[in-house]
């Protein structure tokens, strides 16, 4: 008996002694790699005012999002931003602060006359492109869609989008825009055709081996970041630079950047 608990404080040990990782995803303008490889984006900054506040020092990591969320599942100390906040997850994860209100849709090319009233009508589309590890290919696999195209990242989707190998695509206004802009397309290339849902976009962090005084102290930082106006000021500087540069209308709620 004596040996079994040593054995199990060793296995606690050791799990408090992993060092904390912070991972994001490709999803612009909210997080994204610059020129330099270097994560930037809105989430980022706030991600980085919450670091400040708790003298961390700990790189953001950018990786798909399948293998994003099986880390965050899977191993303890692991904040992630920024995914979308559902029924399904709600006890997987502690919620540390909402960054993001986007709007899902899929996405026709210009050219393509196809018209969506229903969900059931977007089951007899012959191809929508997701991305693995996303919130919309778990939201439609639970729909019971079977007529999902799968990608690594939203890119290649949009690349697939446009080369008239997938009929759909379901992603977001301002990750599309986004994507088009950097890839020199026209922004009236593409058209959404049926809005799927809301979704609240959340830091989070893993709960498997994580110690609740640790996801406390970050959601203490956090809330302070958001109390002191920090967040606002990230959110209306992005809301900003979004208006300027991309044409992109937004609302800024008590630091969570709103996009319409």
């Amino acid at each position: 008996m004596l040996r079994l608990i040593l054995l199990l404080c060793g296995f606690s040990f050791m799990l408090q002694a992993q060092p904390l990782r912070l991972i994001t995803v490709i999803e612009p303008p909210v997080s994204y790699l610059d020129s330099h490889g270097k994560a930037v984006g809105f989430a980022v900054e706030v991600v980085q005012a919450i670091q400040k506040e708790l003298g961390d020092k700990t790189l953001i990591e950018v990786m798909p999002e399948a293998r994003a969320i099986y880390i965050a599942r899977t191993e303890p100390n692991v904040v992630l931003f920024s995914f979308s906040r559902t029924a399904e997850r709600e006890n997987e994860f502690y919620w540390i602060i909402p960054l993001v209100q986007k709007s899902w849709a899929v996405y026709a090319l210009n050219s393509n006359p196809i018209q969506i009233e229903t969900l059931e009508q977007l089951k007899e589309v012959t191809s929508i492109g997701v991305v693995r590890g996303d919130i919309r290919e778990e939201w439609f696999t639970n729909l019971g869609f079977k007529n999902l195209s799968k990608s690594v990242n939203h890119q290649q989707n949009l690349n697939r989008l446009l080369a008239g190998r997938l009929d759909l695509i379901a992603y977001e206004s301002q990750g599309i825009r986004h994507l088009l802009q950097e890839e020199s397309v026209s922004l009236d290339t593409v058209r959404p055709v049926f809005l799927l849902r809301q979704s609240n976009v959340y830091l989070l962090m893993s709960k498997t081996g994580t110690s609740p005084e640790l996801a406390e102290r970050w959601k203490m930082a956090a809330d302070k970041i958001r109390r002191s106006g920090a967040q606002q000021f990230i959110a209306e500087k992005w809301q900003l630079q979004l208006k300027h540069f991309q044409e992109m209308d937004t609302e800024v709620q008590n630091g969570v950047l709103v996009f319409k």
